[in-house]
């Protein structure tokens, strides 16, 4: 794709320049013709860099993608057509690489490409259940029924983020305080302290001195310590990239006695929110299936679900193939066999995502109320260390002196 810079006038003689990204210089001047400009100039434009440093990387935060979608399904609701929607979305999204992408979209589409065709370019920014969802619509002839389904997925899918945010934000401050105050502790309170403490004839303690030590060790040989982290921290990168790795981390995040739970409640609820999604927008099982395999970011459940969908393909339903893996709840499984029998999964898969948000809350607001005691006596461990190397002096000195 190229670049060609233009200048060029309307049907009403104003002069306008901008930029167009098409294949060649002859698809350039046939799309401005066909938005009614008469070219002056055409050039060809060095192509501008995609992202910047300090630009976000990754897929769109979901809240983003919640606006975009239901602005996008009033604007094509009402009947306007699909170029215009773009450029007006592109020029008020907040989001800078949301504007880029949906003004890079807008180009595509005029010059003939569909919609899909056009999103599928920047499958690093919009989710593949968006994509494919997308796709439904635009083959159905119902864009912004998916659309508006679309908006009520990721509206719950940035609430949902923002619970577990929430429940994360108390133990995090708790620990960076007390990391700061034993910091202070070691380098200012306590080393002024000894220093008192010998000008009177005082020995430090054993557990006091073993304390200074440590710290003068680590400050002395800081570049050993911060290699050892670096390294350790690397090498253990390098092995959870590989498949083994990756398994076991997400093995043990799934077995956690707390944390595990809530891990599981979250991704049944996107698994059940998803697929109703992608059924009721007339997706195949089993392409439905191999959907949610890739944004399943659990190996073990994906791995799961890949079983369960060669099952789909053999002619059995969903519910029998997940009945073989102990990583589905019974409930969730039974639930869905029912929804099979009755002709209503779609239904089901709604209420059971409606059910597991609601188990998410209660288990986000249980895993608050454990984190807090938990943290707060693991660093009241560390503390009471750090106090008795400080006391500890103060009290050999007032031994000494009587």
């Amino acid at each position: 794709m190229k670049r060609f810079a233009y200048q060029a006038r309307t049907r009403d003689g104003r002069s306008v320049r901008g930029v167009v990204e098409v294949e060649t210089r002859e698809l350039a001047v046939a799309q401005l013709r066909n938005q009614g400009y008469v070219v002056t100039a055409l050039r060809e434009a060095p192509k501008a860099a995609t992202t910047s440093l300090f630009e976000a990387r990754g897929p769109i935060k979901p809240k983003f993608l919640a606006i975009f979608c239901r602005q996008f399904a009033i604007m094509i609701g009402t009947g306007l057509s699909l170029v215009n929607s773009l450029q007006i979305l592109a020029e008020q999204v907040l989001e800078k690489r949301l504007s880029k992408a949906l003004d890079s979209i807008r180009l595509d589409v005029a010059s003939g490409s569909s919609f899909t065709k056009a999103l599928e370019k920047h499958r690093g920014l919009f989710p593949n259940v968006f994509i494919h969802l997308v796709e439904a619509g635009e083959v159905a002839g119902a864009l912004p029924e998916v659309l508006d389904r679309l908006a009520v997925y990721y509206e719950r899918e940035d609430e949902l983020r923002k619970k577990i945010s929430d429940a994360l934000m108390y133990p995090t401050i708790v620990t960076v305080v007390a990391v700061t105050m034993v910091f202070v502790l070691l380098f200012f309170v306590l080393p002024m302290l000894v220093r008192n403490f010998t000008s009177f004839g005082v020995e430090p303690p054993a557990l006091t001195q073993a304390v200074l030590n440590g710290r003068d060790w680590m400050v002395a040989h800081w570049y050993v310590v911060l290699g050892g982290i670096l390294l350790a921290y690397i090498l253990l990168r390098m092995y959870l990239q590989t498949p083994r790795g990756r398994r076991q981390k997400d093995a043990l995040k799934l077995s956690l006695p707390a944390v595990g739970e809530l891990q599981k409640m979250v991704v049944f609820s996107r698994f059940c929110r998803t697929l109703g999604l992608l059924l009721n927008s007339g997706i195949s099982m089993v392409h439905s299936l191999s959907i949610l395999e890739r944004l399943i970011d659990n190996t073990v459940i994906s791995e799961a679900l890949g079983q369960a969908r060669l099952g789909v393909e053999r002619g059995h339903g969903i519910s029998a193939p997940l009945s073989n893996h102990p990583v589905f709840p019974k409930m969730l499984v039974q639930m869905i066999a029912v929804g099979e029998e009755t002709g209503n999964l779609e239904k089901v898969l709604t209420q059971l995502s409606d059910y597991y948000d609601r188990e998410v809350n209660f288990a986000v607001a249980s895993l608050t109320k454990l984190l807090e005691p938990a943290v707060m006596l693991v660093l009241a461990v560390v503390v009471l260390f750090i106090l008795l190397s400080v006391y500890l002096p103060m009290m050999q000195m007032v031994t000494t002196v009587i």
